[in-house]
């Protein structure tokens, strides 16, 4: 499936998503939950970024279609981030005992720019943001 299908009160959402390569594939099944934009240091450090667009998705809904992520324990015991092995590409994040939610990467889904359901609607752990985000964010916001 290389499109998303959003529902139109005829069925559920559905959308899908991979890593650069294509190695991963996924179907994710349902409503979004807290779309959200994460700037803690071990997002930023992973993925080399001041911060990452997290989406959350039931873990029900979630179907990999092709190859599964390897998974890298960020906080032993507690949660693992998926990432392709071949490309590189972060895919999803787990909570140990809680196999009810998936956190996935909205840029691993192939329509992310252009799904309104997606956008963001907080940003977590802005004391740990690099403090230029801030900055830069007036900055831009007073030349507009």
């Amino acid at each position: 499936m290389s499109e998303t299908v959003a529902a139109t009160g005829s069925g559920p959402e559905v959308r899908s998503g991979g890593c650069l390569c294509g190695k991963i594939r996924f179907t994710v099944t349902g409503p979004v939950d807290d779309p959200h934009i994460c700037a803690c240091k071990d997002c930023s450090k992973r993925s080399g970024a001041p911060f990452q667009w997290w989406l959350g998705f039931a873990m029900a809904g979630l179907k990999w279609t092709g190859a599964e992520p390897t998974w890298f324990d960020t906080h032993p015991g507690k949660t693992a981030r998926g990432f392709c092995g071949a490309c590189g590409s972060h895919i999803a994040a787990r909570d140990y005992g809680d196999g009810m939610v998936i956190g996935i990467l909205a840029t691993a889904l192939d329509h992310c720019a252009t799904d309104l359901a997606l956008v963001p609607t907080n940003l977590n752990r802005l004391a740990e943001a690099a403090p230029w985000l801030a900055q830069y964010d007036n900055r831009h916001a007073a030349a507009g």
